[in-house]
């Protein structure tokens, strides 16, 4: 079968030109051909779908050489054969350098079917060439744009030096040096002095083949002193049989998961400690109880000896510290829900400035700045107190043996989105933020990463117990609110607070009369394992003329609540007791008579959900160490409320009634 050929046929004479169309029929072709000997009409059927030009050297009107620079000119690739009834070697030389595929003398075409043949052939594979080429520069292309627009970063160094070989722009952001600059270093000058040894040994075992490849956490070192945790997965280059020449290293920043990784540390720590505090405080509290009610009550006994009384009077004031202490144990664990209450922060901050400025030295200055519009916060007054009082003091020591400066501000701050993306603890909306900002010695990256750590100081033994500033982290914790940290070694502290803005007037304390009603004759079941608590709790409302019974254990109270469900006005029962907890009691109770009611006491409230209370049929919740004052003022108000659902808490230690 003839194969198709596209020819343009550049000849003079039409019957020479009708003998090349025989010989390439003889060859095989069947040629579709068209004639032209000017250079017009040849400009006019040049095109790239062509198969063949065949010209001859020299016409009248055109010119071999001439056809072959027009088809150059154009960038086409049709195979050019130059045809001549006598042509010199040296112009068939000239017009292979020009580009022609073959040339053949007019009395020899007999070879004209091979010369086309393999000018096709030529054609085909300098497509091809060309096709893999083409090819070789897109996938080139592609790599580049892959290496350089990773989102990690990419690097190749020398096996032998470990001089970077190239580098992209996502591994130059990460390691806080430019291209140029990278190009003068190596992996080593990079990488923080400890983690050199590590970085070396992997290498060794990359060359001798033990292992293809190697994922460590590290530290480069940047251009400005900064450090930045990273990820390197390293892998070896090499051909079959050698040696690697190249290092391959895709590096990832993975500060904030470092970060994150040491908020989640630090949480965890404070949820041990906290759970610690907890178990610790229940059992703590029932000793301060029963100090505290006994000590109250021999004064109540004793009120005609002075002398006594002042001795008494010392004791509670012991009992009030470690109560203290319970409470920030409590605080730091967060295992203490102080009553919150709609306030400003002003009138707070303003009192303890001006504690402040009584316990600091004058040359200490003091610089203020509060913003009239500061937004109303849902907070404990008392623990802001404690927050800035502990802030405070721990600036004024960051600044002892030199003079100094001390700033609180308060004011608006409305956090955006950006200011989010930084600080991801904060959620967007408005804040009442408080700033106390030191001159101080100010403090390293490393003892930053702890300062909210319990028991953590770096004073001396002796000087610091390590709970101030894990204090102001849990009590900011339980505000829902957000406490951060910047300093530098030099050059100061500065704490920053939010408090979520609550949209609420503020609210007026009531006024605490300061009396203890006294009962008429009810009778009170009390129920506690604490043999001590139960008989001072029936000594204390026996004074206040109530009819006490007691009961050690739980199943045993509920047998007598069952055997006479009328005989008792109230029951009031601790909530941590062997075999049944007081929540449990409460809700048996509740089944044998739903309208009797129950107070309940506790050491600590962690677990004391309030829907959970009112399910139990609770009406009150008294926080161990409990004075006469409040048991007093409880159990007159549960019996006077009667029926009533509401629930109070009440904490305090004060002088007798």
């Amino acid at each position: 079968m003839a194969t198709p050929l596209k020819v343009l046929v550049v000849e003079d004479n039409p019957v020479e030109a009708d003998l090349v169309i025989v010989e390439l029929q003889r060859a095989g072709f069947e040629p579709q051909w068209h004639r032209v000997d000017s250079e017009a009409e040849y400009l006019e059927r040049l095109n790239g779908d062509l198969d063949l030009v065949l010209s001859d050297f020299r016409m009248p009107q055109f010119s071999g050489f001439r056809a072959l620079e027009l088809l150059r000119e154009r960038g086409l690739d049709v195979p050019f054969i130059l045809i001549s009834g006598a042509i010199g070697e040296d112009t068939a030389v000239a017009a292979m350098k020009k580009g022609a595929a073959d040339y053949l003398l007019k009395d020899r075409l007999a070879r004209l079917g091979s010369a086309v043949t393999q000018a096709l052939a030529q054609r085909r594979l300098l497509a091809e060439n060309c096709q893999a080429e083409a090819a070789l520069r897109h996938s080139e292309k592609r790599f580049r744009a892959l290496f350089e627009q990773a989102a990690v970063g990419v690097a190749q160094a020398e096996v032998a030096t470990g001089r970077f070989v190239q580098v992209n722009q996502r591994f130059c952001e990460i390691a806080g040096h430019s291209q140029d600059e990278l190009d003068r270093r190596t992996f080593s000058s990079i990488t923080r002095p400890q983690d050199l040894k590590g970085a070396a040994e992997t290498a060794r075992l990359l060359v001798a083949g033990t292992i293809r490849e190697h994922t460590r956490e590290e530290r480069y070192v940047r251009k400005d002193g900064s450090q930045v945790s990273v990820s390197v997965t390293i892998s070896a280059m090499w051909a079959p049989g050698e040696a690697p020449d190249y290092f391959i290293a895709v590096v990832q920043d993975i500060s904030e998961r470092k970060r994150m990784e040491e908020l989640l540390i630090q949480a965890q720590k404070m949820e041990a400690i906290g759970t610690l505090a907890g178990g610790i405080a229940h059992d703590f509290n029932n000793i301060l109880t029963a100090i505290a009610g006994y000590t109250e009550l021999a004064r109540m006994i004793l009120r005609g000896n002075p002398e006594v009384q002042e001795h008494l009077g010392s004791v509670l004031q012991a009992s009030r510290r470690a109560s203290d202490m319970v409470q920030k144990i409590l605080t730091f664990g967060r295992q203490n829900t102080q009553e919150r209450r709609p306030i400003s922060l002003l009138p707070v901050v303003a009192e303890v400035m001006e504690l402040l400025r009584v316990t600091i030295p004058t040359d200490i200055e003091f610089e203020t700045s509060f913003e009239l519009d500061t937004p109303n916060v849902l907070a404990d007054a008392t623990q802001v107190h404690q927050v800035l009082m502990n802030l405070g003091t721990n600036a004024w020591h960051a600044m002892q043996g030199r003079t100094g400066r001390l700033r609180v501000s308060l004011g608006r701050y409305v956090a955006d989105a950006a200011r989010v993306a930084a600080e991801r603890r904060l959620r967007p909306g408005t804040y009442a933020r408080l700033t106390v900002e030191d001159t101080g010695c100010g403090m390293d990256r490393q003892i930053l990463t702890r300062i909210f750590e319990p028991f953590f100081t770096t004073k001396p033994p002796g000087e610091g117990t390590g709970l101030g500033l894990a204090v102001v982290h849990g009590i900011m914790d339980n505000h829902g609110g957000v406490v951060t940290v910047a300093s530098r070694p030099d050059e100061g502290t500065a704490f920053e607070l939010y408090f979520p803005a609550y949209a609420c007037s503020v609210f007026q304390p009531e006024v605490d009369e300061g009396s203890v009603p006294r009962g008429r004759g009810a009778k009170v079941l009390v129920v506690d394992d604490e043999v001590v608590i139960a008989d001072l709790i029936q000594q204390t409302l026996a004074l206040l003329g109530y009819a006490v019974e007691t009961a050690t254990r739980p199943a045993e109270a509920l047998a007598m609540v069952r055997a006479d469900p009328q005989r008792y006005a109230l029951v009031l029962t601790d909530q941590n007791m062997p075999g049944m907890n007081g929540l449990l009691l409460a809700s048996l109770i509740r089944k044998i008579r739903p309208a009797l009611p129950v107070v309940m006491m506790t050491g600590y409230n962690e677990a004391l959900l309030v829907d959970g209370i009112k399910a139990a049929g609770i009406r009150h919740l008294l926080l161990k160490p409990i004075s006469i004052v409040a048991l007093g003022n409880a159990v007159h108000k549960v019996l006077l409320e009667g029926s009533g659902d509401g629930i109070q808490a009440a904490h305090e230690l004060s002088d007798v009634a």
